[in-house]
Order: structure tokens, then C-alpha cells, then sequence
């Protein structure tokens, strides 16, 4: 069974160093992560790397701010360009030419940008609960989960990581604080204020990029849970869908935010049936 100190790795980037966890062989996958006090790639994808691992080379992505790897203070630019700067640097200090990026929530956006800026290094596109700059239409007002997330992170404990997970998912009282990792996270977030430090002094930078996922010509799959709270709802993957060129949208009934944690068989299906089968739309 593999852990998360036996697939642990670190790489000096131009800019700073990054942790990642590592499994498997072949065709490269890079599972990037959101947004969220204590969260990291192997807190994320857990429950799936195994499975995977025996399809690709897995490549569990701490973006910098999280996990392990050095903190950031964002001036002038938002936290997606840094992060599809970041993941740019990765692939190059890794020799990776090209691979199928995977990417969650609010960190969806820095797939789609990488995608955009550097269409030549990526072969497909997952984006699990991605949200897009929806309509006025669509505009409501802050939600529960978002405020049980920013709460949080003003005052990490295991009663707000509790409360936060239990709003991201679909009937999340069903798990126990060991299934969430709550004590994990929590650890992890107060052993390095550091990382807070810097979130806190980083610009508030947003961009609006919906124009140009137009431009994305990789072929892309969009998982969404039905009950997820954040990034739009499903109506979000919905817009999003119409936006890129060859694209495909799967909606999971009882899910929330975190598909690869409450549906991991049927993530695993999907990611491995559209990486290595699904053919480029004409």
C-alpha cells in the first residue's frame, strides 16, 4: 500500500522549492490541488493514487502555499498565474515534455491556463468541481461552505476543519474526523504559520479568463458533484463546458466538492477511460 512518506519528493524550482508525492510509471499525470487551509495533493487525491499509479506516473503536486512545499506572497499577479508559472517550472526540472494535467475548484483555472499559454505540454485535461466567472445571472450570495472555509482559516481547530469539511461534501457527517484527515490538516496548517503569514500579505489578484478557453484545444473531461456547494455548482461546469472547444461533463448524483474522496472508484474509471481511450473530437 503506498504512503504518503514513501512517495514523498521535493525539487528546486528557478523560483522555490516544491513537494510532491510520486507513483506509478508511464504517461505522466499531474493532480494539482485548490485552495483550503491544510490541504495538500496527498490529502486530495488519497484514495485514488493507488489505482491510478497503475496506469501512469502519478505526480501529486503541492502548489506553493501548501503541503510542503515554500510559502508565497503574490504581488501583481493572481494566485492561478503563479501556480501555471509554478507548474511549468515543475515539468521542465522533471523533463516532462508533456502530460495530462489534473486540477480541482479553484485551482481549475490554473489548468486551463496552462492550457492555454502552453497548449504544446498538455495531452488532456481532467478538472474535477472546476468553477468559471459565471454570468450576473447566475450570481449569488457567499455560501456556507465558503464561509465554513474562511472561518478556517482565520481560526484553524478540529471544530472549523470539521465544520468545513462536513459543508463540502455530500452528507460529510458520514465520516469520521480520521476519514477527513482533520487532525492531519490541522497539524499541517499550524506546524507552519508561515504559510498562512504569506497568504495573508499576498494582493487579492482575480483574472477573468473565460474568453480565452476558447483557445484550449485539449481534449478535457469536467467531473462535478451534483450536491457541490462551491466554485457555482454543477450550472458552473455547465458554462465551463460550452466554453471549451472538445470537452465532456460528467455529473455525479450525491456528491459534493471532493469526487476523488467521496466517489474515488468512479473517479479512477473516469480519469483512466478518458486518458488513455477518448479520442480528440473532429
Amino acid at each position: 500500500m503506498l504512503t504518503e512518506a514513501a512517495t514523498s519528493k521535493f525539487v528546486q524550482l528557478p523560483s522555490l522549492k516544491v513537494h510532491y508525492n510520486e507513483a506509478g510509471e508511464g504517461e505522466p499525470l499531474i493532480c494539482c490541488i485548490g485552495n483550503g487551509p491544510g490541504t495538500s495533493a496527498w490529502v486530495v487525491y488519497h484514495r485514488v493514487v493507488e489505482t491510478l499509479s497503475k496506469h501512469f506516473r502519478c505526480l501529486l503536486l503541492d502548489q506553493p502555499g501548501y503541503g510542503k512545499s515554500d510559502p508565497v506572497v503574490l504581488k501583481g499577479e493572481s494566485r492561478s498565474q503563479m501556480y501555471a508559472r509554478t507548474l511549468l517550472e515543475f515539468m521542465d526540472a522533471l523533463g516532462i515534455a508533456e502530460a495530462t494535467i489534473v486540477d480541482m475548484s479553484f485551482g481549475a483555472q490554473t489548468g486551463q491556463l496552462f492550457a492555454i499559454r502552453h497548449p504544446d505540454r498538455v495531452r488532456k485535461l481532467v478538472l474535477h468541481a472546476p468553477g468559471v466567472r459565471m454570468p450576473p445571472i447566475f450570481t449569488v450570495g457567499t455560501s456556507n461552505a465558503v464561509l465554513a472555509m474562511q472561518a478556517a482559516f482565520r481560526n484553524p481547530s478540529m471544530d472549523t476543519m470539521r465544520s468545513m469539511m462536513h459543508q463540502f461534501l455530500y452528507n460529510g457527517a458520514q465520516y469520521s474526523d480520521e476519514e477527513l484527515m482533520l487532525q492531519d490538516r490541522l497539524d499541517a496548517w499550524l506546524s507552519r504559520p508561515e504559510l498562512e503569514e504569506a497568504r495573508r500579505a499576498s494582493d487579492n489578484v482575480q483574472i477573468n479568463i473565460n474568453e480565452e478557453l476558447k483557445k484550449i484545444t485539449a481534449p478535457s473531461i469536467l467531473i462535478h458533484g451534483r450536491d457541490d456547494p462551491l466554485m457555482g455548482g454543477p450550472e458552473a461546469a455547465i458554462v465551463l463546458l460550452n466554453y471549451l472547444q472538445d470537452s465532456r461533463l460528467v455529473i455525479l448524483n450525491k456528491c459534493g466538492h471532493w469526487v476523488p474522496f467521496e466517489r474515488p472508484d468512479e473517479f479512477c474509471r473516469l480519469v483512466v477511460d478518458f486518458v488513455k481511450y477518448t479520442q480528440p473530437l473532429d
